[in-house]
């Protein structure tokens, strides 16, 4: 779980104000749990309202996106300029990450194609990784299918997959059928993935705000990292995704089991440049969660 969250105060439902949750940042690196701790999520526009710090820290920037593909490759340059001025004046301040949503129209004829190599070209000479991220809907599937198509292509991998894991209402959650699909395919392409909402809980569980289960980031990450390096099946994969049992997740010395399947300490190491980290408005929730199941001092 070394450095698995990226801290995203400034979203539902914390919705904090940016300098209270770049505080909480500032101040949660002094933790004993900082360890776990990746980047600070926050928009490229809002960049030069952050406060000024003198603490070394990660950033992973949320791009603008676009209502359509001339839109969305304007807003680019517009990203890339803010976080090239951040940079300048934090030279502490280590933005590597872009994190950016296609608009639909992308994904019409092979235009998907075009838009990620023409943000991948930008962003990868520029030092940053670009997660991209597809609309809920429908054709959901259909759309995440053909980006994950175009990202393979990418011959620097410097690019991934953005997975949105819930939301505020039932219908921002993915089925577990459809998280499965994303690791399984994903790996298979050799894309990374990043996660985005509704896992700030360890394990899988009902939940009253929602009212419909919320994936567990144990689920979900332990999922990855044995889908990567013992090749599941989708079925496989779902199964680990729906266990709401704590003891079926396993850490000793050796490395992380979920019940007979194993993962030693090294391929995990080598199964989370696959399976990346995952946005949490709340950085307590995750390890008090973590502190009640035994899982931290």
């Amino acid at each position: 779980m070394a450095h698995l969250i990226d801290y995203a105060g400034l979203y539902p439902p914390a919705n904090l104000q940016l300098e209270e949750a770049f505080r909480n940042f500032v101040k949660y690196q002094s933790d004993p749990e900082a360890w776990m701790l990746s980047r600070f999520i926050v928009p490229a526009k809002r960049l030069a309202e952050l406060p000024n710090f003198e603490e070394s820290l990660s950033f992973s920037v949320l791009g603008r996106g676009g209502k359509d593909d001339d839109d969305f490759l304007e807003n680019l340059k517009l990203d890339l300029a803010d976080i090239q001025t951040f940079r300048l004046l934090h030279e502490n301040a280590a933005v590597d990450m872009l994190e950016t949503a296609l608009p639909v129209s992308a994904f019409a004829g092979q235009s998907s194609h075009g838009l990620v190599n023409k943000t991948a070209e930008i962003f990868n000479i520029n030092g940053l990784t670009v997660f991209f991220e597809t609309a809920a809907g429908d054709d959901w599937q259909e759309r995440a299918e053909n980006l994950i198509r175009a990202l393979r292509k990418i011959k620097d991998k410097h690019v991934g997959f953005k997975l949105r894991t819930g939301g505020v209402t039932a219908n921002a959650f993915p089925s577990t059928e459809q998280v499965a699909w994303t690791i399984a395919t994903a790996r298979d392409a050799g894309i990374p993935i990043k996660c985005t909402a509704g896992l700030h809980h360890p394990m899988r569980h009902y939940h009253e705000s929602v009212q419909t289960k919320m994936h567990g980031f144990l689920n979900v990450f332990g999922a990855g990292v044995l889908a990567v390096t013992n090749n599941l099946s989708i079925e496989q994969i779902k199964a680990i995704l729906e266990d709401e049992d704590p003891a079926s997740f396993i850490f000793d010395e050796a490395g992380f089991a979920w019940k007979n399947l194993r993962i030693v300490t090294s391929g995990i190491t080598h199964a989370r440049h696959q399976i990346v980290s995952f946005g949490s408005c709340s950085f307590d929730d995750p390890r008090e969660d973590l502190q009640k199941l035994g899982l931290l001092a």
